[in-house]
């Protein structure tokens, strides 16, 4: 394993950014993580707001992700860029307003 908690480069194309420890598993950035993040949460808020349901999996990615970009925001890393801490937070927003838009939609539906 090499410094600063990263165990090797980037899976993604030719990218030889270093794989934090926190998304080892997933063996890729924090870049090509939150481009992943952003690209799945646009598509399940364009789901809802088409009026199709999402089904448990995807909201229990969306669940997931919150909770793990609060982890990556709570841990002081010098590998992240103010950039990336600001792409963190926006991914945080944008994963709440799906789950507002889920929780308000539901409740429409039900009364």
């Amino acid at each position: 394993m090499t410094p600063l908690g990263t165990s090797r480069n980037c899976q993604i194309d030719a990218c030889c950014k270093p794989v934090p420890g926190t998304l080892a598993q997933r063996g890729v950035c924090l870049d090509h993580y939150l481009d992943e993040a952003f690209g799945q949460t646009a598509a399940a808020l364009q789901m809802c707001q088409q009026g199709q349901p999402l089904d448990p999996r995807t909201i229990d990615w969306l669940l997931a992700q919150g909770d793990f970009v609060v982890r990556l925001l709570s841990k002081s890393s010098p590998m992240q860029s103010l950039q990336q801490r600001s792409r963190l937070l926006e991914l945080l927003l944008c994963l709440t307003n799906v789950q507002e838009y889920l929780r308000h939609h539901s409740v429409v539906r039900v009364s």
